[in-house]
């Protein structure tokens, strides 16, 4: 009696009940890696971006001062420190708005592929499909559209590329299918 009693004394740990609120180590070095992280990907931004995401001052100073540094070493402590500025700050709106920003470029570039897409349409480079089908696809699709402007550039265009100009109508064309394409609501 008197050893099992001194075996639960000598080990008080044991007979405690595991408290589920305590952070494991592990689980603190994954949270300490995803601020380092996210403080990264703030220093990859640009000065038009970061202003569009709610920074205190201090952490928007220790991003500039990252963003100067050039020397491995020195940007390796530097991004240290704005992780440890960005502990002690609310991460959810800073995430919320990166996240913001993530699908602005992603509906950019989708939008930016339906237009090329049209462009190369529009000159005959699909497969299956001549470009007077492709013009007529387009304006059914966007009837607001200037048929007369589209065919004009669309024709301008083609000529040039049998003579082997530089493709200005192409470019112009492909302006007219971008103002023509974002003007409309997002259907995409």
């Amino acid at each position: 009696m008197i050893d099992e009693m001194s075996e639960s004394s000598t080990n008080p740990d044991e007979n405690a009940p595991f408290d589920e609120d305590e952070i494991s180590k592990s689980q603190r070095k994954r949270d300490a890696d995803a601020i380092r992280d996210l403080g990264s990907r703030l220093a990859e931004l640009g000065a038009s971006e970061l202003a569009t995401i709610p920074l205190p001052d201090d952490v928007l100073a220790a991003i500039k001062e990252l963003n100067r540094l050039k020397a491995h070493g020195a940007r390796k402590r530097q991004l240290g420190f704005l992780a440890k500025k960005m502990r002690q700050i609310d991460v959810e709106p800073v995430d919320a708005a990166l996240e913001k920003l993530r699908q602005a470029a992603r509906a950019n570039t989708k939008s930016h592929h339906l237009v090329e897409n049209w462009r190369d349409r529009l000159l005959g480079d699909v497969a299956g499909e001549s470009e007077k089908q492709a013009l007529t696809a387009f304006l059914s699709e966007y009837v607001d559209a200037d048929r007369q402007h589209f065919r004009h550039l669309q024709r301008q265009a083609l000529a040039e590329r049998k003579i082997d100009k530089p493709p200005a109508a192409a470019r112009q064309l492909f302006k007219s299918i971008r103002d023509v394409v974002l003007a409309e609501p997002d259907d995409i």
